[in-house]
């Protein structure tokens, strides 16, 4: 084989990385996505209030956030393929020992530290910097927005069929199958992802599509972090994980308008078509049109969402807010992890994403426990949602104001 045909075949693999963490993607955040189908049937079983089961997600939220820079930095040095194996497996068990609970104790180190643990090994951040390294930056953003399509296709699959299983067989079973069928898919799909990192401008890219370094392009995490741009992309991402984290909430708040499960559950997923659709057409537009502007945007159509169910009582404001919540919930981390490399280029990119997620997480731990604690103190979800809605406001404008034609790459000479 020549040494063309070796770099032509090298280049075609990326789309079988991109399946491969697809379907990574797909079963681990799918999986971790159902806690909103069972969380009603755990806290009557086990008699908890929503505070205490809210509590042990933010602890899960907190330490998988917290991990997220020092697995990213390990990824930047030593590569993703044994960390996502090992991750996987842990996860899969992980999510069927939920089934033995019985103790606050016993789910928080389950829930709270070993899959944690798990979640952080499998994490979007980890996978987003694949593909980043992978797709030269022309197709980066549409090659981004299919990876965190996989979040919603995970969910919106994950979440009917625990719906199902929940009906018939309880949620400690319904956790046995779903850690058996993570273990299943994921250990061979992780076989697929090559050991070496590929780096995605290169010779088989073409010189139509090389790409120079942007002024602000780091070789190390800590020349980023001295710089604006990071915390304004990372700082409206802290908002995106405070209000992604009202999600997890949304059956309960559904079926507490008096909708039954299903019905709600049906919404729910129909959030995440939605997110689907929203993943692909904000991933291929950023490449046209900037990334700054489809975060700003995102932002402010979820702030619209949410204050449809703040000040819409009726029953098509649930549906009109899976359409707007589902539009721009997976706009925002294919923007943001396509700026970071470009502002920030490729080497540092794993600890970069993973401080991005860091923040993210900080944001969602905080607003999934204050949500439920608040609910338990007041009886509704309207001083959540509220909060929620002037977080927004805040991090579109942020986010419009980033200089990425300043700083980004694809906007430097060649």
């Amino acid at each position: 084989m020549t040494q063309a045909e070796q770099e032509q075949g090298r280049a075609g693999y990326h789309w079988v990385v991109l399946a491969a963490v697809f379907l990574l993607t797909f079963m681990t955040m799918g999986t971790r996505s159902t806690l909103g189908v069972f969380f009603k049937a755990i806290i009557e079983d086990l008699n908890w209030s929503r505070g205490t089961l809210s509590m042990i997600v933010a602890v899960n939220v907190w330490l998988n956030g917290f991990l997220q820079p020092f697995i990213g930095y390990v990824m930047d040095r030593y590569g993703v393929k044994w960390l996502f194996l090992i991750s996987s497996v842990v996860f899969g068990a992980g999510i069927g020992l939920m089934s033995l609970t019985q103790s606050v104790g016993y789910l928080v180190v389950i829930y709270g530290v070993v899959l944690s643990l798990a979640m952080a090994g499998t994490s979007i951040s980890l996978a987003n910097a694949l593909v980043a390294q992978w797709f030269p930056s022309h197709r980066r953003g549409l090659a981004l927005g299919i990876n965190n399509s996989a979040m919603a296709v995970g969910q919106f699959c994950m979440v009917w069929i625990s719906a199902q299983l929940l009906d018939a067989a309880g949620w400690r079973t319904s956790h046995i199958y779903l850690g058996l069928a993570v273990l299943v898919i994921t250990v061979p799909v992780v076989g697929l992802i090559p050991r070496r990192r590929q780096q995605a401008e290169g010779p088989s890219s073409g010189r139509q599509h090389a790409v120079a370094r942007g002024p602000l392009e780091a070789e190390r995490w800590s020349e980023a972090v001295r710089s604006a741009p990071l915390w304004q992309i990372n700082g409206s991402y802290v908002v995106c994980g405070m209000t992604v984290a009202l999600f997890t909430h949304f059956i309960p708040f559904a079926t507490d308008r008096g909708l039954p499960t299903d019905k709600a559950a049906f919404i729910f997923g129909m959030l995440s078509v939605f997110a689907v659709i929203g993943a692909l057409l904000s991933g291929a537009i950023s490449d046209r049109l900037g990334r700054k502007n489809v975060m700003g945007l995102a932002y402010a159509v979820r702030g619209v969402a949410f204050a449809l169910l703040l000040f819409w009582r009726h029953d098509l404001a649930l549906y009109t807010f899976a359409v707007l919540a589902g539009l721009s919930w997976l706009a925002t981390p294919t923007s943001v992890a396509a700026l970071t490399s470009e502002v920030y280029g490729l080497r540092a990119l794993g600890t970069l994403n993973g401080i991005a997620l860091l923040l993210h997480q900080i944001g969602y731990g905080a607003s999934v426990w204050l949500a439920g604690a608040l609910h338990d103190a007041t009886g509704s979800y309207d001083v959540s949602f509220g909060l929620a809605l002037v977080a927004l406001v805040g991090a579109s404008l942020v986010s419009f104001g980033i200089a990425e034609r300043r700083y980004s790459s694809r906007y430097a000479a060649v």
